[in-house]
């Protein structure tokens, strides 16, 4: 779960990271927050930039040219996936989310910390469920000569090429081998997996630490990836 805050208020960006943190904690929520600003822009920037669906949390008031309204409306252009969750100071602007068609999972009004903790919590264990449901019906189907296989997208821990033109697909349980090439594999995979080396594509949510000195991607299941000198700062500023 990738988490996005913009809020114009500093002390409540502070507060809203708090909660966040403690919820994702408290639940056992795998999640991050990728980018806390008061810059609609920045917020734009990193999702055109980096490619990824998120969670995101609004305010409508930012006091910039761009407001809470227009910037829900500009990540739903970019993030088909997004899942917003309007935080203001304004029940009374509730309406314009219906007049601009922005789906939103909550519209949090500031009263008190204990509510706003209490709503946020709510809406991160719905998002969850909601994603793991998502993920849970997303699947990659492998076929060699032995048989046709459904593997769930959340069950793959890696793919590498292994000789021209044949793929080795890991689980916690197997190996599949196939015919095909990454870039197929690529084009089929959701934005859970990152092509991490010109031969490997990993599952970010399986990698357990990062060796930046040897580029080594280690997984949940002791295995080890390879990444290319030109992404492991990327990766892993973007999974750590």
């Amino acid at each position: 779960m990738n988490i996005f805050i913009c809020e114009a208020n500093e002390d409540q960006i502070k507060n809203t990271i708090n909660i966040i943190n403690k919820v994702l904690k408290k639940k056992n929520i795998k999640g991050k927050i990728k980018l806390a600003t008061s810059s609609p822009d920045k917020i734009l920037d990193y999702i055109n930039t980096n490619k990824v669906s998120g969670v995101y949390f609004i305010d409508i008031e930012l006091g910039k040219s761009i407001n809470g309204i227009f910037l829900a409306k500009k990540i739903n252009e970019i993030d088909k996936n997004a899942l917003i969750t309007i935080i203001t100071s304004s029940p009374d602007k509730m309406g314009l989310v219906f007049e601009n068609h922005i789906s939103a999972v909550d519209y949090i009004v500031k009263d008190y910390m204990e509510g706003i903790y209490k709503r946020i919590e709510r809406c991160l264990e719905f998002i969850d469920n909601k994603l793991r449901q998502i993920a849970e019906s997303k699947c990659l189907i492998v076929e060699n000569s032995e048989s046709i296989e459904r593997v769930n997208y959340d069950d793959i821990i890696f793919c590498e090429t292994v000789k021209k033109r044949t793929i080795a697909l890991h689980t916690d349980k197997k190996t599949i081998e196939f015919k095909g090439t990454l870039r197929d594999i690529e084009e089929k995979l959701d934005d859970r997996f990152i092509r991490c080396h010109k031969s490997y594509i990993a599952n970010k949510e399986k990698i357990t630490s990062i060796n930046k000195k040897d580029r080594i991607l280690f997984m949940e299941n002791g295995s080890k990836c390879f990444v290319s000198t030109l992404l492991i700062n990327k990766i892993s500023s973007n999974i750590f």
